[in-house]
Formats: structure tokens, sequence, C-alpha cells
């Protein structure tokens, strides 16, 4: 029997596929998430006080996350405040599937 006749490499294969896809769906409706006046700024360097919001209240989860990338300083409603964040990690947050929007926060 050929081993792409075989039902695990078959199964690897399908799974390595969707992998793909949802890696390409990630990278690219990241940018869509970022504010166009953020991202203009991304390339001046530096960091950043954004505000990322979600489609609902964020959980212990999703703070311990976002202090990866930068200060939590409040969260209101469905809105993180987050301050000191690079533009790396601004474009890493985007790539999140439930961070619906990046804007410039309070303090920028």
């Amino acid at each position: 029997m050929s081993v792409l006749h075989h039902r695990t490499t078959r199964f690897v294969l399908v799974v390595a596929a969707l992998a793909v896809v949802w890696q390409a769906y990630l990278g690219l409706s990241s940018s869509r998430r970022i504010a166009a006046d953020l991202a203009a700024r991304l390339d001046a360097g530096s960091h950043h006080d954004v505000a990322v919001t979600l489609g609902f209240a964020p959980e212990d989860f999703h703070m311990r996350v976002f202090q990866a990338h930068g200060v939590v300083s409040g969260v209101k409603g469905t809105t993180v405040q987050l301050k000191r964040v690079t533009p790396t990690d601004v474009r890493a947050i985007s790539r999140y599937y439930w961070v619906q929007s990046i804007t410039r926060g309070s303090g920028s």
C-alpha cells in the first residue's frame, strides 16, 4: 500500500492543510483589526498606548496574555487599555482571533 493511501497520512495532511489555512486567515485578517491612524504610527517605532476591544468581557486568561505585550492600565466594558506596547506586540495582538479592534489609547 502506498504511503499516500494510508489513513494516518491523509489525516496528517488534512490537519496540516487546515493549520496553514488558519495561519493564513490570521495573517490576512490581522491588518484590518488595527486602526488606520495607529497603523500609520507603528512604523515610527517606540511604544504606544492602545485600546484593545474584544467581542466579550475579557477574562483572566486574556488579561494575562495582554500583560505579556504591555502594561494593562484598565478595563472598560469589552475594551482593555494597554500602555507601552511595541509595534511588534501590536501586530502580535492583532493576530489573536478574539480581538475585534486595536485603536490608539487615551495616552497616545
